[in-house]
């Protein structure tokens, strides 16, 4: 519509193709470069602190939520209760990521404390 009948022409076709990158701006290991060293290093300590954190926020939302909302006045609690499912998924989507990134060995330089995942639920064929 606003082209002015010009989308249907394969010439402009070929011109917009010629246009786009071919090759990325940067690769992976300029990526890795301008990551500090200390952002891959592995803290068992650091890492179940985020772990016990994330737990207790979550409690704190959920025991807030319990007690508070349903006293709110009619309008309210129905405007509550969508605030408290958004923070509530936001801390439980970082517990989840903590979760993920134990799958992957970041979570601990010590194998056994990520590993006892891989060795209860391989399914063998």
């Amino acid at each position: 519509m606003g082209a002015g009948g010009n989308m249907l022409d394969p010439s402009k076709a070929n011109d917009i193709l010629k246009r786009v990158p071919v090759e990325p701006p940067f690769s992976l290991s300029d990526l890795q470069k301008a990551i500090p060293a200390h952002c891959f290093e592995r803290s068992l300590i650091r890492s179940s602190y985020y772990v016990v954190h994330y737990l207790v926020v979550a409690y704190v939302f959920y025991f807030l939520a319990d007690k508070y909302i349903p006293i709110l006045p009619y309008p309210l609690a129905y405007l509550a209760w969508p605030v408290y499912w958004f923070c509530q998924a936001s801390i439980l989507t970082g517990l989840w990521v903590i979760g993920h990134e134990c799958g992957h060995h970041a979570f601990s330089d010590y194998q056994w404390i990520v590993t006892w995942k891989d060795q209860n639920f391989v399914v063998r064929v």
